[in-house]
């Protein structure tokens, strides 16, 4: 199967197994939970790599899932190998050190705010899941 014809599903997983890798913009955070409260539905998954469960993008939005007392949260699992993901530096378009990004979710040390980018090549999946339906 080609890179591009890969399928992407959403699984939802326990918020409280998601280990993120970079500290956020809090006041962001608060205003996009707000948001996500008031449309009552959770409609982008958040990207998790498969093996470790570090948080690839998304950070804002596993503290939204936190803030709304979800126990579960729609994610895509991808692999750091997956053809289709480029992730580089935010203030730098070369490859990103991917053993960094694993560690600091495995050891709590986050990294700062929005200095690593994940991009799939590809559309995700979308999903529009009642809130309610992940508390």
């Amino acid at each position: 199967m080609s890179p591009a014809k890969r399928i992407y599903s959403v699984v939802n997983l326990p918020v409280s197994q998601l280990r993120p890798t970079e500290e956020i913009n809090i006041e962001r955070a608060r205003t996009l939970a707000k948001m996500i409260a008031e449309e009552g539905r959770w409609t982008r998954p958040i990207l998790v790599e498969h093996r470790h469960s570090v948080i690839m993008d998304g950070h804002h939005r596993h503290f939204c899932a936190t803030a709304l007392g979800l126990s579960f949260v729609p994610c895509v699992l991808l692999s750091y190998d997956d053809p289709n993901l480029h992730v580089t530096y935010w203030s730098d378009p070369a490859p990103a050190a991917v053993d960094r990004i694993v560690q600091a979710g495995l050891s709590g040390d986050l990294m700062s705010f929005k200095t690593t980018r994940h991009k799939l090549q590809v559309a995700l999946p979308s999903c529009s899941i009642e809130l309610d339906d992940l508390r």
